[in-house]
């Protein structure tokens, strides 16, 4: 009986040391382990050109950038066709805050690409009544890394109280040209 226990713990140890001492396989990524693909928006594009057309028509390249993850977006950009002013002080004045507000747009949330087109539903918006169940909805196009979004005002829902509308005439298209730098 002594032997027995003898042999299997010599068995034992064997097996431990030849696990401890075997190198781990080589590891080759599968599905589970493999970084999936990224979707075709998924990255950082910045804004390079933004042309307006209709009743106040401009083209301007003031700063913008879009961030895509999987479902989510960021976006925040200058509209204007000039820079934005600075603050003349550290402590700026309500006409300053004024215009600081009104000189940029920024927009965070999920978004969801089908076909050619892109809804942009935000969760957080520099306009209340947006983030309030408003979306915004743009043709897209990819060109390599050129990445460009179409929209008309019409496009556009806002929530005022209760309802959901729909921007109203004049219609213009916003056509915006974004480059892939992530």
């Amino acid at each position: 009986m002594k032997s027995w226990k003898s042999l299997a713990v010599l068995m034992v140890l064997a097996l431990v040391t030849a696990c401890a001492s075997s190198t781990p396989p080589a590891t080759n990524p599968t599905a589970e382990t493999a970084v999936p693909a990224r979707g075709p928006l998924e990255g950082v594009w910045q804004l390079t050109e933004a042309v307006v057309t209709g009743a106040n028509p401009r083209t301007t390249t003031q700063p913008g950038l879009v961030i895509f993850a999987k479902t989510h977006y960021s976006f925040v950009r200058v509209p204007s066709s000039g820079p934005r002013a600075l603050f003349k002080t550290e402590d700026p004045t309500n006409e300053e805050k004024i215009a600081a507000y009104d000189s940029m747009n920024a927009n965070t949330g999920t978004y969801e690409a089908r076909g050619t087109t892109l809804t942009l539903r935000p969760v957080i918006a520099r306009n209340p009544n947006f983030a309030a169940g408003g979306s915004q909805t743009y043709q897209f196009q990819i060109d390599g890394n050129t990445l460009t979004l179409t929209n008309k005002t019409t496009d556009l829902n806002l929530r005022i109280g209760d309802a959901i509308v729909t921007a109203s005439p004049p219609v213009d298209e916003t056509r915006l040209r974004l480059t892939r730098v992530e």
